[in-house]
């Protein structure tokens, strides 16, 4: 196959170049881990924001999860990746 290679470094490199998704709630655990413990004082009105949050990203990761599995795939005739070259 004629191209250029594309390996899993590569691959590696582009997933780690995706900007991280900061949720209000990861942010509260981390500032605040005993959260889970349930004895931290959070105003209510900020844990409902965190807390709706975190399940409308889950939704949206879901349904991309879901739109992926119905793609149909795609040969790379150009790229060559080389831990799967013969």
């Amino acid at each position: 196959m004629v191209g250029s290679p594309f390996g899993l470094e590569d691959l590696r490199a582009c997933l780690a170049g995706i900007a991280r998704v900061e949720l209000k709630g990861m942010g509260l655990l981390r500032e605040q881990p005993q959260l889970l413990a349930g004895s931290a004082p959070i105003p209510r009105a900020q844990l409902v924001e965190a807390v709706t949050e975190i399940v409308a990203y889950t939704g949206r990761c879901a349904a991309a999860a879901r739109q992926l599995a119905q793609l149909t795939p795609i040969p790379l005739r150009t790229v060559d990746i080389v831990e799967y070259v013969l």
